[in-house]
């Protein structure tokens, strides 16, 4: 945890900056009421990984795959799977993000005809009907129901699912919303090849699947952080950054090698103008919630905001312990957060994301 005083120099206002956290507005807004993760059981070293992929023996893979942050990944990269086309896996993959779609939500313990809105999201999905109009049905929640699903948004999604949730729940004030952000990195994974380029190496080095479920609440007693102000940024020219290449044989996020460079440059400026529009400066969040996009992602978003490594210790371990899986990305971190970190009446977050656009998301929480 940290009070961010020896980053941006100044004194608390008041001589117990305990008491001066508490004295903050517990804020209002919707509320995360609840959230909760589900991995698949079969869990890859990276040296395992290699393996998987075919790159075992090739020094430019083995390099980056040990410096990428990632120790291990829940993936799979069995001969029979791999052997598919993207077609031919989907079916699977359908199955398997519905199965940890419903883990993460059983684990929320909601009452699902106090659900008025269903949001879920994954990088692709070639499936119909959605996975939200499938938990709707699973969970057997009201018929007027409102159901979205969301493709294409990735790493960026945290910030604009939980908006889109907040903004539904005008229209249900005595509803909650549910957030799924379920993706399957597998599904895009293919064996190497003498034509790889090095951005498909890259990519491999660092992407697993994951699931996260929010529960979204306007309830002003309701537990969790509130969420007191939001935005997103695109940097301008940007789109070639990060793209979903597909062809017959295979398919891979392409991930152009200027990409963290570009997450950095500006950034500190839209975080120091996004904050004192909220009336607030860097030294006054408690907790900075990083997307684990990859080492050099951390490391740039690190230097950009003048982070400690304090600050973004949960991020690193996230990374880590999952790699980059993508759209729920963000809720893993989160989740840690809250869990390790055990924020206080009074103490604020800063949950940043940085995904395909490139586009920057920001979200102001209070506790």
């Amino acid at each position: 945890m940290s009070t961010g005083l020896h980053r941006h120099g100044g004194l608390p206002t008041l001589a117990d900056p305990i008491a001066a956290r508490r004295n903050r507005s517990r804020g209002s807004g919707p509320r995360i009421s609840g959230l909760a993760v589900s991995d698949s059981p079969t869990v890859l070293t990276q040296e395992q990984a290699l393996a998987g992929l075919g790159l075992d023996g090739n020094a430019f893979a083995e390099g980056i795959f040990e410096r990428s942050g990632v120790k291990r990944r829940h993936l799979n990269l069995s001969e029979e799977f791999m052997a598919r086309t993207l077609r031919g896996r989907t079916a699977q993959i359908e199955r398997e993000l519905m199965a940890h779609a419903v883990s993460a939500v059983e684990q929320l313990q909601i009452d699902p005809l106090q659900i008025g809105t269903v949001i879920s999201a994954s990088l692709y999905s070639l499936g119909c009907p959605t996975l939200a109009h499938r938990l709707v049905d699973h969970f057997e929640m009201g018929p007027t129901t409102d159901k979205y699903h969301i493709t294409g948004v990735g790493c960026a999604s945290g910030v604009p699912l939980m908006r889109l949730a907040g903004q539904a729940l005008r229209e249900h004030p005595h509803k909650q919303a549910l957030v799924v952000a379920a993706e399957s990195m597998s599904g895009i994974l293919t064996p190497s090849s003498a034509a790889d380029s090095k951005a498909k190496i890259v990519g491999s080095a660092i992407f697993g699947d994951g699931c996260a479920a929010a529960v979204l609440s306007s309830d002003a007693r309701a537990h969790g952080p509130a969420i007191l102000a939001s935005q997103v940024h695109q940097i301008a020219g940007t789109l070639g950054a990060v793209t979903l290449e597909l062809s017959h044989e295979e398919s891979y996020l392409q991930l152009e090698r200027e990409l963290p460079d570009l997450a950095g440059a500006g950034l500190g400026d839209v975080v120091d103008g996004f904050l004192r529009h909220n009336h607030l400066q860097g030294s006054d969040i408690d907790h900075w919630i990083v997307h684990p996009g990859g080492r050099r992602i951390i490391e740039n978003v690190q230097s950009a905001l003048a982070l400690s490594d304090e600050d973004v210790e949960t991020s690193w371990r996230a990374l880590a312990e999952h790699g980059n899986v993508g759209t729920p990305s963000i809720f893993y971190v989160l989740k840690n957060t809250i869990e390790r970190d055990e924020p206080q009446p009074g103490e604020r977050g800063l949950m940043v994301t940085i995904g395909p656009g490139v586009t920057v998301g920001l979200m102001l929480l209070g506790w």
